[in-house]
């Protein structure tokens, strides 16, 4: 149980799931509580965003929970960041000698290469709707992906097991959760911004079948990420697949 107040959170850990995302959306629509969470040892049939298969083999962390809240429209919106800060925070006294950076909006990332990923969905109705977010981060190895870099915590050099981890993920989220409902979401953007690679950093955006290249400029006022392009104009971009070129 969690120590941090207004985010009362359980977890329950099972051997094998097809998805934690999964289960949570199934519990979430049967009326699951807010702060209910899945942890799966080993997860056989894990989602990445736009669809993508996550793999998740025993040892990695695959986890997923629910957040319900009567702001739930801007919940959403700022739960990438929150998610994002809390994870890399919890992850980053583990590998105190390796910076760990942040890249947009939610990957967890060493030296370009991802160590962690979120993914948020939304449902239910106006009066019971829910947020579950899914965290996968590589403890033990780094699933090969075709033109993508990826790292595990043990190849950076330290060890923890998931059901750890996950106490101190969410016990960190309730912290921010907590700061979002008090101040808003611009100290989460500068926590974000803060643990973010360095502004100039180049990268691609995913927009439809192309790359739109250019250099990280920062966050508008509502996390959009702000690119420039190489012809000096600054793009707002809403959503697309992110690569950090360098």
């Amino acid at each position: 149980m969690s120590l941090t107040p207004g985010f009362p959170w359980t977890l329950t850990c099972h051997e094998t799931l097809g998805s934690t995302s999964d289960t949570c959306k199934i519990e979430a629509e049967n009326g699951a509580p807010h702060g209910k969470a899945v942890l799966a040892f080993q997860q056989n049939a894990g989602r990445g965003t736009r669809g993508r298969v996550w793999s998740a083999p025993e040892g990695n962390l695959s986890f997923s929970f629910i957040c319900r809240h009567p702001r739930i429209g801007p919940l959403v919106e700022a739960m990438p960041f929150m998610v994002a800060v809390a994870l890399h925070d919890a992850l980053s006294p583990h590998v105190p000698d390796v910076s760990l950076r942040l890249k947009w909006p939610n990957d967890v990332t060493c030296q370009g290469a991802k160590l962690s990923g979120v993914l948020i969905e939304r449902g239910g109705g106006m009066e019971n709707g829910w947020i579950v977010t899914g965290i996968g981060t590589n403890l033990k190895s780094a699933p090969q992906i075709e033109g993508r870099k990826t790292v595990s915590l043990a190849a950076l050099g330290s060890s923890i097991e998931p059901a750890p981890l996950a106490h101190e993920i969410l016990d960190r989220f309730g912290g921010w959760l907590a700061r979002w409902e008090r101040d808003g979401f611009a100290p989460v953007r500068a926590a974000w911004l803060d643990r973010a690679h360095e502004p100039g950093s180049r990268l691609a955006v995913q927009r439809g079948g192309n790359y739109i290249e250019g250099f990280f400029a920062g966050l508008d006022e509502c996390g959009r990420l702000l690119l420039q392009t190489d012809r000096d104009e600054v793009q707002i971009i809403a959503a697309g697949d992110t690569l950090l070129l360098g």
